[in-house]
């Protein structure tokens, strides 16, 4: 699933590292987000769009078409 996490990261000024941290997560968590090699959780998006102030639909990118949600 694409995402806004690193756009939003770097406008912010907020290291890989500090997110991690404020999530609870590791660095590699938010590298993987930050590819789109992961999906977060329920719980994880909405603690990211708490943090960024955003809606979790800001952040993530949903595509019907892509996502195989079965």
């Amino acid at each position: 699933m694409k995402n806004n996490i690193q756009e939003l990261r770097k406008r912010n000024k907020v290291t890989q590292a500090e997110l991690a941290d404020a999530m609870n997560v590791t660095r590699q968590t938010i590298i993987s987000l930050e590819k789109g090699k992961y999906n977060a959780s329920l719980v994880l998006a909405h603690k990211l769009a708490q943090y960024f102030h955003k809606n979790i639909e800001e952040i993530f990118l949903f595509d019907e078409d892509k996502e195989n949600y079965y």
